[in-house]
């Protein structure tokens, strides 16, 4: 009552013989779609979830590319004000630039004519 009774060898091949599906069959209306889908549910709910996983992973990928992209252009953006600063910053601490600056606040600072003298380890004189 609870046991199926044994299947024959032949049994199966012709079981086989009439769940094979063509696609002929499926175009024409003539498959048991029902009977296929209950028997493959675990197949189809593992298609489904993977379909799901691969629309989720595709929206999140999406997501830190467009991050990246902003990311990238304000990283480039400090490099460039970078550059420009470092540019200014050369240009304001030269030797002719500070002298004019000197000269324009009115500081009675001159130039030294001598060069500097070297310190050395000798402090015993």
């Amino acid at each position: 009552m609870f046991f199926k009774k044994p299947v024959e060898f032949e049994d199966v091949k012709e079981l086989k013989k009439k769940t094979k599906l063509k696609l002929t069959d499926v175009i024409t209306g003539n498959a048991n779609l029902r009977r296929m889908l209950i028997d493959h549910i675990g197949f189809v709910f593992l298609l489904a979830a993977l379909g799901f996983l691969y629309i989720l992973n595709h929206y999140a990928v999406e997501s830190k590319m467009k991050r990246k992209v902003i990311l990238q252009e304000k990283v480039n953006s400090l490099k460039d004000e970078a550059t420009a600063t470092r540019a200014q910053l050369i240009g304001i601490t030269s030797q002719t630039s500070v002298i004019k600056e000197v000269e324009r606040r009115g500081l009675n600072l001159k130039e030294s004519q001598t060069p500097p003298v070297r310190i050395t380890g000798d402090l015993e004189r």
